[in-house]
């Protein structure tokens, strides 16, 4: 399945959220497994807070009337997830530690014509403490929960609250696989690090051709060779792209691709568009212009659901095409909008 400066595009959901849900507020608590495990090497977790936004956990809706009300836990994440360590250790339990990087925990709710829609975006590493200090990388997860009924609320909570608790459960009973010493600085920036192992953020120059996906494109291994575009006027957009077959120039499907390198130069495929709209690398990311979809009734649960890029850019779709600003996921591919880009 195809498919945020972070810190602006959040701070305009915020706002949108305040207008909708000043007063209204929705708790959120980890949930605890019914059962201890026989075996755990860590005591201890630590939080690092990463997400764009860390006054609440999304919007979602209540009542009969779907009012907005902002998730904002009573209990920190922090005391929550030693809480949930503390409930799943049994006695046979050593005393390790363990960080969680924590980038995305984020709920939105989406309503269509007969159910709703509700979603939980999960993006986490775990690291364990090594015996000198450093830190050795656990896992990772990067998951969305897309639940639908006539009332998604409860549900898509409970089921977020198991997606965090099994993550958790899973890797505190087995030690780390490899040898990464890492400081904790590093674990703070290691999406820094992450990059750098991946072709797209590490090559002097991309290869020229055209990328079915995301993955194609993130190794730098075209799947086929551009011989010609044709440009929309002189926008940096690409409208048609062709190769040459047998001597014959020939228009390759724009859609069935995930983004083109020309000339050296990164394109990346919008669907609302059709076209392939210039890529820039700035602070070692990719940011384009393209159209997200939305209605001006759900503004601030339609740009809550913008973050799930893994699962193919906004969930909902509207007649109005805004342009944004978006950065390339580099975990998934996904389409992040940073911020409203002005006519």
């Amino acid at each position: 399945m195809k498919t945020f400066k972070r810190t602006s595009f959040l701070l305009m959901l915020c706002l949108t959220s305040v207008l909708f849900a000043q007063k209204r507020t929705e708790d959120f608590s980890i949930s605890f497994p019914d059962k201890k495990l026989e075996k755990s090497y860590y005591k201890t977790i630590q939080l690092i807070d990463n997400r764009i936004d860390t006054t609440s956990l999304g919007i979602v809706q209540k009542g009969a009337f779907n009012a907005k009300a902002k998730v904002v836990p009573t209990s920190s994440l922090s005391d929550q997830f030693q809480k949930l360590l503390d409930n799943i250790n049994g006695d046979n339990t050593e005393n390790g530690n363990i960080v969680i990087h924590l980038k995305q925990l984020y709920f939105a709710e989406v309503t269509g014509a007969f159910n709703e829609h509700g979603y939980c975006y999960f993006q986490a590493f775990l690291f364990a403490k090594n015996d000198d200090g450093t830190y050795s990388y656990l896992d990772k997860i990067d998951k969305v929960i897309d639940h639908s009924s006539m009332d998604v609320t409860k549900a898509t909570m409970k089921k977020g609250s198991e997606m965090v608790s099994d993550f958790i459960s899973r890797n505190i009973s087995k030690k780390a696989s490899n040898t990464d010493h890492y400081s904790f600085a590093d674990i703070k920036n290691f999406d820094s690090i992450e990059k750098q192992k991946l072709n797209l953020y590490s090559y002097p120059e991309l290869k020229d051709g055209v990328y079915k996906d995301y993955e194609t494109f993130r190794d730098q291994q075209p799947e086929r060779a551009i011989t010609n575009v044709k440009f929309y006027g002189k926008a940096p957009k690409i409208i048609k792209i062709y190769e040459t077959i047998d001597g014959k120039e020939k228009e390759i499907k724009k859609n069935s691709n995930y983004a083109i390198v020309y000339k050296g130069e990164p394109y990346i495929y919008t669907s609302i568009d059709d076209l392939f709209a210039k890529a820039e690398k700035r602070n070692d990311d990719y940011y384009f212009t393209g159209k997200v979809k939305g209605t001006a009734k759900t503004g601030n649960v339609v740009l809550a659901s913008a973050f799930f890029g893994i699962i193919g850019g906004l969930i909902a779709s509207g007649p109005v095409a805004t342009p944004f600003e978006l950065k390339i996921d580099y975990l998934n591919g996904g389409f992040i909008p940073i911020r409203e880009v002005k006519n």
